[in-house]
């Protein structure tokens, strides 16, 4: 069976285009909750909605000054996240690790509109970029989405930050098809399941002098230190009832002899690193070969997201960006003996584009926010950034809006074929990344990197009962 055959009320869609169908919500208590891990379990009823939300609150130690605390601008209350399981009984149907710089580069795909009008106050973050109100022909903080009490002065809405009390702190949001990728094409027939369908969440904590892993702050805290808000922890749930005839023709396929098997999406996480080398001199650069293994051998991959982040602190973002090199690297990928590209790329337009491919979206940010490329001028040095674009004049919770310069630096390789989609069978060996690294004055820090893997995976649903793949 392919993703083509899978029933059509197993697909999402929009209630717009619903028909024959009724839609009961609840309001789900988790299970377990600690400051640690929170899980839900599911009602055996009903086909799941993959727009079913995940409420939760995060707040900063009581010691903060009033007003200073913001979640990282572009991803907002995911940054919380560390891990999402999906778990039917004991057996786990998806995993989404590292989930906030996971979710970071798939929202660089939303539009401006979409950032506004329904992330922000969905998931509380705030990294829209527009003209800047300060210096004509530079970029800042949008100001249809900070609040500017001066033409250089701005801060995140209020209604939108932490605070002390849980019971006064905005709730935020995330949807299932946000947490797990296979909820953008499956949604799951849970009245059909024998088995408990479980969401666990495992959080991110920041103890003092942690800043950024989820919570930021104006200036100096007495104590950085953030806790969750258990009582706030919900899942709102939409289950979809249609007409009697219609739901029995599913489990009369679950509970045949074949059984309904599925093809859905999953993730894995790869994490390496360049190491740092010697400053160079002005106006030098200093050049570095490597390769890295991509865990994916005897997987069917769709493609391979990576974000990569450098040493320095980000005031705004925090842990979730991808750094931009001074100088953009050339790399190329190699799996089951075959080069994807004839010459290593470096044209950032080009790996823009693959990243579009990817994601099936143009990258909603400007230039100046993916890369470097079109702020420095090499011809004058190679040390870099002679044109910055952003506007450093504009401060956004205090801090410059340089901060956003070269942070969505997001790359891929694209890996399927066919109509359908299909992803691509590696066999014996990982994907190899082949990458030089250009370091220069300014540029020479450590890079940590991130590869995230989306691959195949398929369950049997069978008397009501899951096997699923490896």
């Amino acid at each position: 069976m392919n993703k083509s055959q899978i029933p059509d009320i197993l697909r999402p869609v929009t209630r717009t285009t619903m028909s024959n169908v009724d839609i009961f919500t609840s309001v789900l208590d988790p299970v377990n909750r600690t400051q640690n891990r929170v899980i839900f379990n599911l009602r055996q009823q009903g086909i799941l909605n993959a727009g079913s939300r995940v409420i939760m609150s995060v707040h900063p130690d009581s010691t903060a000054t009033p007003g200073d605390a913001f979640l990282p601008v572009a991803v907002g209350i995911a940054g919380c996240i560390d891990t999402a399981i999906l778990r039917a009984g004991t057996r786990v149907l998806a995993t989404s690790e590292q989930f906030g710089t996971y979710y970071f580069a798939r929202r660089g795909v939303h539009t401006k509109s979409q950032k506004q009008n329904i992330d922000m106050p969905l998931d509380g973050g705030c990294n829209n970029v527009g003209n800047s109100p300060n210096v004509d022909g530079k970029f800042a903080v949008d100001v249809g989405s900070a609040i500017y009490t001066t033409s250089t002065e701005c801060s995140v809405p209020a209604k939108y930050k932490p605070v002390t009390d849980q019971d006064d702190c905005p709730l935020y949001s995330l949807a299932l098809s946000d947490l797990f990728p296979m909820m953008d094409s499956l949604q799951l027939p849970l009245f059909a399941m024998e088995e408990v369908v479980s969401v666990e969440l495992i959080l991110k904590q920041q103890a003092n002098p942690d800043t950024g892993k989820t919570m930021l702050f104006k200036s100096a805290p007495t104590s950085s230190k953030t806790q969750y808000g258990l009582n706030n922890f919900q899942l709102h749930l939409d289950y979809l009832q249609y007409d009697d005839a219609t739901m029995n023709s599913v489990r009369n396929m679950v509970y045949s002899n074949s059984g309904m098997p599925f093809i859905y999406d999953d993730l894995s996480v790869t994490t390496t690193s360049i190491p740092a080398v010697v400053q160079p001199a002005v106006g030098a650069v200093t050049n570095a070969d490597v390769i890295r293994e991509v865990g994916s051998a005897g997987l069917k991959v769709k493609n391979v997201v990576v974000c990569e982040k450098n040493a320095a602190a980000n005031t705004l973002f925090g842990d979730y960006r991808s750094d931009s090199p001074v100088h953009p690297p050339e790399f190329n990928w190699r799996y089951n003996n075959r080069i994807v590209y004839p010459r290593k790329l470096f044209n950032t337009s080009f790996m823009r584009n693959e990243v579009e491919h990817v994601m099936r979206f143009p990258f909603s940010v400007p230039n100046a926010v993916y890369s470097h490329d079109v702020s420095n001028q090499f011809y004058q040095s190679n040390d870099g950034r002679q044109n910055e674009l952003m506007d450093n004049g504009v401060q956004f919770e205090k801090q410059g809006c340089v901060a956003f310069a070269g942070t969505n630096f997001v790359t891929a390789l694209n890996l399927e074929k066919g109509p359908q989609g299909e992803g691509t069978e590696i066999l014996h060996k990982n994907i190899l990344y082949e990458r030089r690294q250009i370091f220069s004055r300014n540029d020479f820090s450590k890079r940590d990197i991130k590869f995230f893997t989306e691959y195949e995976r398929s369950f049997l649903l069978r008397n009501g009962v899951l096997i699923v793949s490896a």
